[in-house]
C-alpha cells in the first residue's frame, strides 16, 4: 500500500505524513483513521415546567436501535401532573383569548367616539382657541406662584441652617460656658479644700460630672460634724468666725482652747465647708441640665430643619417640573389649537390616523392573544404525540454510543437523551506536519485509502488551530476529511492514508497499486 513517506520516523511518532515518492512534488500524504458520525436524540420540552421523573431507562451503550425504539419511560404522576399544566395553559389562553375579543370591541367603540370628538373639535377650532389656551396660562401663573413660596421656604430653611440660627436661639454657648463656669468653680473647691470624709463619699458617690450628688454631700457633712450647728453658724465657723462664744482662729484652728474644742471647731468648719460645696454641685448639676437640654433642643430644631429644607427642595423641584410640563403642554395646546383653526381638515387627517393607528394596535394584540392560544393548544398536542404514552422513542436508527439518562433522574428540557451512530456520516482524521499545514485549506479534495475497503474521495472539513506534538522538534495538525460516495460499510477506527494534492493520473496510480496489492 502506497503510504510510506519519505525520511526516517522517530521512535514514539505517529506514521509521519510526507511527500512520496512517484507522486508529484505537490502530493501531501498523512496517516489517520475513520470515524463514523454521532447523532444526537434530544426532546424539546421547555414548554413544561413540571418536572418529569425518569421511572425506567430500556437502552444502554452499544445497543442496536431501530428507528421508533422505546428510550426510556416516565413516571405515571409526573405525566398526569405535565398533562394537567398544559390542558391548564391551554383553558386560560383560551379564555384570555375570548376575554381579549371582548376588549378589543370596547376599544374599537372607544376609538371610534375619540375620532368623532376629534373630528368635533376640529370643526369648532377656532371658537375655542382663546379658551383652550386660558386653561394651561392658568396653570403655568399657579405653578410660578407656586414655585416663588417654595423657593422662599428653601432660602429660610438654608439660611436658618447656614447661619446656626437654632444655635443662638436655644443660648447653648452661653449654657455650654455656665456650665463649664460653675464646674470649673467646682473642682477648684474640692482641691482646694481639704475636708475629712470628702474624698471616701466621691469615690463611691458620682454628681454632675463626676462628682457627689448634693444629698451625698450633707449626709457626709452631718455624719462627719456631729455638732447640730446651723448653716449660719457653719458658714460663719467656715470664714474663721467662732461658732459659739470662744474665741475662733481661722479655718477650723483652735484659738487656744483644749484638745476637744479644737476638734468641734474642725468639724464645724467641714461640715460648712460641704455645705457650700453642696450648693456649688447643685448649681453644677442645674446648669448641665440646661445646657443637655439646649444642646437636645438644638440638635432636634437643627435635624427638622435639615429635613424641612430636603422637603422643601424636593417640593420644589416637583413644582419646577410641574412648571416645564405645563409650559410644554401649553405650548403643545396652542400649536394643536392653531392648527385646528388654521386647517380643520389637517386635524382630522390626523385624527384618522391615529384612529387606524389604535386599530392596528387592537388587532396586534388580538393577533397576540390567538398566537398564545395556538401554542398551548399544539405544547398540548406535541406532549401527547411525543410522550402522550409516558415513552419517549429514538427518531432515527443507530449503534447506541451514549445514555444520558438515568432511572429516577429528571428529564431536563432540550438536554441530551442519547447518541448513537450515524453510519451516514465517516471522517478521517490525519496528522499532518508543521512544514506541510501551509498547503492545506479547508474546503479542498482529498483522496483516502482505507485498508481493505478501497479508495474514496472527500472533502477537508476542519483544520485543528492547536497545534499537537510530542516532541519539541516534530508539531503535528489535526486534519479532518469527510467522506463521500457510499461508506455504508465503513466503521469506527479504520486505518486510512489520505493523500492531499493529488492529480487525477495520480489517483489512477493509486488505485492500480492497490489492486496489485
Amino acid at each position: 500500500m502506497l503510504v510510506k513517506s519519505t525520511g526516517k520516523e522517530e521512535a514514539g511518532k505517529p506514521e509521519g505524513p510526507g511527500r512520496l515518492p512517484g507522486l508529484g512534488e505537490n502530493v501531501i500524504s498523512a496517516s489517520g483513521s475513520t470515524s463514523v458520525g454521532m447523532q444526537e436524540e434530544s426532546f424539546d420540552l421547555d414548554y413544561i415546567e413540571t418536572k418529569l421523573e425518569i421511572e425506567e431507562v430500556f437502552l444502554s451503550s452499544q445497543d442496536e436501535a431501530a428507528e421508533g425504539t422505546a428510550i426510556l419511560k416516565l413516571t405515571e404522576e409526573s405525566i398526569q401532573a405535565a398533562r394537567r399544566e398544559l390542558e391548564r395553559k391551554a383553558k386560560q389562553a383560551a379564555l384570555d383569548y375570548r376575554q381579549q375579543l371582548l376588549d378589543s370591541e370596547e376599544e374599537k367603540i372607544t376609538a371610534k367616539q375619540t375620532l368623532d370628538a376629534s373630528l368635533a373639535r376640529g370643526a369648532y377650532a377656532s371658537c375655542t382657541y382663546e379658551e383652550s389656551l386660558q386653561e394651561y396660562a392658568d396653570k403655568i401663573s399657579e405653578c410660578k406662584e407656586q414655585i416663588k413660596e417654595a423657593q422662599e421656604l428653601v432660602d429660610e430653611y438654608t439660611a436658618s441652617i447656614e447661619s446656626d440660627y437654632y444655635y443662638t436661639y436655644y443660648e447653648v454657648a452661653e449654657k455650654k460656658e455656665e456650665f463649664e463656669k460653675s464646674f470649673s468653680s467646682l473642682m477648684q473647691l474640692y482641691e482646694e479644700w481639704d475636708i475629712p470624709g470628702l474624698e471616701d463619699h466621691y469615690r463611691t458617690t458620682t454628681g454632675s460630672a463626676g462628682n457627689v450628688s448634693s444629698s451625698g454631700a450633707a449626709q457626709a457633712a452631718s455624719s462627719d460634724s456631729g455638732s447640730g450647728q446651723s448653716s449660719a453658724d457653719s458658714q460663719a465657723g467656715d470664714m474663721g468666725q467662732p461658732s459659739g462664744g470662744g474665741q475662733a482662729g481661722g479655718m477650723g484652728q483652735p484659738s487656744g482652747g483644749g484638745q476637744g474644742g479644737s476638734a468641734s471647731l474642725t468639724s464645724e468648719n467641714n461640715y460648712t465647708k460641704l455645705t457650700v460645696y453642696n450648693m456649688q454641685d447643685e448649681e453644677v448639676q442645674e446648669n448641665e441640665k440646661l445646657y443637655d437640654q439646649a444642646a437636645e433642643d438644638y440638635e432636634a430644631a437643627r435635624k427638622k430643619a435639615e429635613s424641612s429644607l430636603v422637603q422643601a427642595q424636593s417640593n420644589l423641584k416637583l413644582l419646577n417640573t410641574q412648571l416645564e410640563e405645563a409650559q410644554i403642554a401649553y405650548d403643545r395646546q396652542q400649536v394643536s389649537s392653531r392648527s385646528d383653526m388654521e386647517n380643520t381638515a389637517a386635524e382630522s387627517s390626523g385624527a384618522q390616523e391615529a384612529y387606524e393607528s389604535e386599530l392596528n394596535r387592537i388587532e396586534e394584540e388580538l393577533s397576540v392573544a390567538l398566537n398564545e392560544k395556538e401554542e398551548a393548544e399544539e405544547n398540548l398536542q406535541a406532549f401527547e404525540d411525543t410522550i402522550g404514552d409516558g415513552c419517549l422513542y429514538t427518531q432515527s436508527a443507530g449503534t447506541v454510543m451514549m445514555v444520558a439518562v438515568r432511572a429516577g433522574s429528571e428529564l431536563s428540557g432540550e438536554g441530551m437523551v442519547l447518541a448513537y451512530s450515524n453510519p451516514a456520516s465517516v471522517t478521517v482524521t490525519a496528522s499532518v506536519g508543521q512544514s506541510d499545514i501551509a498547503s492545506i485549506k479547508i474546503g479542498e479534495s482529498a483522496v483516502v485509502e482505507i485498508s481493505d475497503q478501497g479508495t474514496f474521495r472527500g472533502t477537508v472539513s476542519k483544520i485543528n488551530p492547536i497545534s499537537q506534538s510530542n516532541s519539541k522538534s516534530s508539531i503535528y495538525y489535526s486534519v479532518t476529511i469527510e467522506l463521500d460516495g457510499d461508506i455504508s460499510k465503513l466503521t469506527q477506527n479504520l486505518s486510512a492514508t489520505v493523500y492531499f494534492g493529488m492529480q487525477e493520473s495520480e489517483e489512477e496510480a493509486v488505485n492500480e497499486t492497490e489492486t496489485q496489492e
